[in-house]
């Protein structure tokens, strides 16, 4: 084969696969066109154009200022990621911040909500500032309606809509993807990928689930595992699922779950304050610091760094364990 440049590196900047961009741990397979790792690399690269850079697909920054704090390099992006938090942490407005800033970063997003209806989700991004008309024209945000068909009469939440949310649901009606099933899981999922088809999300984006707690349903578990392989692990899309804190679950049920980032309230830190902070308990694949870290929220800024950061090598007592858990059979 040719001779390849060499090009100046560091011992700790390995030679990179022109194809797969991974560090190159052996001999390379040299030609005119680029440096391969292996033959499989070469032979592909001859048939189509490089892979992108790992970096661009794999793992992705939040926009959420706590969370990227903790997770310095980055969340993997095939990652189911529950967050685990009682009511006044706060958890909605994470999950919701989450979706604006895929928006902002132009990617799309799709919405699982159980709790409230579609146009009440809408109008939290609303009360932050967060106009998501325009994405929702652009056909870049899709939610799956998992609560509608739960009302006894719909018809007349329907009716009593004020003109604002009227208008919204009128202008989302597109992106509204209803479940007249809620309660079967299997309905649940197919809405999702034909969301995710759709959208053509494939490397790009996130998925929300705004509370694990209301899908009561014993095959709770294979869903999440399968959602788990055919969203996160088959098309590098995240998902980012709220689940009620409960400390009498068993903790070996975690592994159900890629990343578990807890969310709790305290006041040992200044008397009659209740302080709000955010700890990552495992994130597969990914460096995270053994921290609590305080935090604060406000409309349009989002959550924000608000005070010390205390060391936490291990959970501390009483930290949540996510409900869901006791679903897995």
């Amino acid at each position: 084969m040719a001779a390849h440049h060499e090009p100046d590196r560091s011992p700790e900047q390995p030679l990179e696969c022109d194809h797969c961009h991974y560090p190159i741990p052996g001999e390379s397979e040299d030609t005119d066109d680029g440096r391969f790792c292996s033959t499989a690399c070469l032979e592909a690269a001859d048939d189509e154009s490089a892979m992108p850079e790992p970096s661009a697909y794999k793992r992705i920054a939040t926009g959420v200022e706590p969370l990227d704090s903790v997770v310095p390099n980055g969340v993997p992006a095939d990652s189911f990621v529950c967050v685990s938090g009682d009511a006044g942490t706060r958890r909605s407005e994470l999950l919701t911040e989450l979706v604006w800033r895929a928006l902002e970063r132009g990617e799309p997003a799709v919405v699982i909500t159980a709790t409230t209806p579609p146009t009440a989700v809408l109008e939290r991004f609303f009360e932050n500032g967060w106009n998501v008309l325009p994405a929702l024209e652009d056909d870049r945000l899709r939610l799956i309606d998992c609560f509608t068909h739960r009302l006894s009469d719909r018809e007349d939440f329907l009716e009593h809509r004020s003109r604002w949310i009227e208008f919204v649901g009128a202008t989302a009606a597109e992106s509204i993807v209803a479940i007249e099933e809620p309660t079967e899981l299997r309905s649940i999922l197919t809405g999702l990928n034909e969301a995710l088809g759709d959208l053509e999300m494939t490397e790009t984006g996130l998925v929300t689930i705004d509370s694990l707690d209301e899908f009561e349903d014993h095959h709770l578990h294979e869903f999440i595992t399968e959602t788990r392989a055919t969203v996160c692990k088959a098309r590098y899309v995240p998902i980012v699922a709220g689940a009620t804190a409960g400390n009498e679950l068993d903790p070996g049920n975690e592994s159900i779950f890629d990343g578990i980032v807890d969310l709790r309230l305290t006041d040992h830190l200044e008397p009659d304050v209740r302080h709000r902070q955010l700890s990552v308990r495992k994130l597969a694949g990914a460096k995270h610091l053994p921290q609590w870290l305080t935090y604060e929220y406000e409309p349009a800024r989002g959550l924000f760094v608000s005070g010390p950061v205390r060391d936490s090598g291990q959970r501390a007592p009483g930290a949540p364990t996510p409900r869901v858990a006791q679903e897995r059979r």
